[in-house]
């Protein structure tokens, strides 16, 4: 992917990189230049590729910032604790004077988190802004990056009660989203679902729908949360919601899951042909 990246963009990035000489920079060009390539292979696709290289497109100008700014706290990470850090008047630098000290593991360990967070909100901001590029909804990227409807890292305190989440609240609770999808899948549906997720990445979700993606995103929050009141309360806006007027959601009307919610038990009748006489 053709992206310059220079050093203003590397310490925009990471700020407690900023240091008059380049040394920084230098030692982490090549590092940069391999996440640049990641992300395109693994978030970008070739639609995403081609809105960042398209210089005048109004959405290359939003995600050329996205991709700069992910690609240097990614390399920053993988780096970091191999640039043998001394703190400076300023921040961090690497080469050591009689003015600076080594980084404590505290300090390193404090910045390793702070960009480990930061890394997540890009990732979810890129998330978010790859749904509007034509045709990145098809791609295995999307398939990958976003397999619920709960997808942005700030969900897990929006909706799961998860004050200043960390990268690894993410990857624990992970089974407990799928979880929850399968349930609602079961419910209202795989087709709806699916139907649901390309919409939302897409931007092309249905006045009807987003009330819908929302109550989702919540029943997933309380399921994360081991909240059962709340989840049944949300699961049962959702279903009153998707009933109330089933002509706006055929999808589901149609379903095998809406079949199996009014699923009625037999009647044993007496004026019955088959009547079963209980004694």
């Amino acid at each position: 992917m053709n992206l310059e990246i220079t050093k203003t963009d590397f310490e925009r990035a990471v700020p407690a990189a900023r240091e008059p000489k380049d040394k920084i920079f230098e030692v982490m060009q090549d590092a940069i230049a391999c996440k640049v390539e990641m992300i395109g292979c693994h978030f970008l696709g070739n639609p995403g590729i081609a809105a960042v290289e398209n210089s005048e497109s109004t959405m290359g100008e939003i995600l050329r910032p996205l991709v700069k700014q992910l690609a240097c706290v990614m390399a920053f990470l993988e780096e970091m604790r191999g640039l043998d850090l001394v703190l400076t008047a300023t921040g961090f630098g690497v080469v050591s004077t009689n003015n600076t000290a080594p980084a404590s593991k505290m300090r390193v360990d404090a910045l390793d988190g702070e960009m480990r967070r930061k890394e997540w909100l890009l990732r979810s901001d890129l998330l978010t802004h790859l749904f509007k590029v034509e045709g990145w909804a098809d791609t295995e990227q999307r398939h990958i990056n976003v397999p619920t409807l709960f997808y942005r890292f700030t969900m897990l305190e929006q909706y799961a009660g998860i004050t200043r989440p960390k990268p690894e609240d993410w990857s624990t609770n992970v089974p407990a989203m799928l979880a929850a999808d399968a349930y609602l899948r079961k419910h209202i549906g795989n087709a709806y679902m699916d139907e649901l997720i390309a919409q939302m990445t897409s931007h092309s979700l249905s006045s009807q729908n987003i009330h819908i993606v929302i109550l989702c995103q919540q029943f997933i929050g309380a399921w994360i949360a081991q909240n059962n009141q709340l989840k049944q309360e949300v699961y049962m806006r959702l279903i009153n919601r998707l009933e109330t007027d089933l002509s706006l959601y055929p999808t589901y009307a149609d379903s095998e899951a809406y079949r199996l919610n009014h699923f009625k038990p037999y009647e044993n009748h007496a004026e019955d042909s088959a009547f079963h006489f209980v004694g």
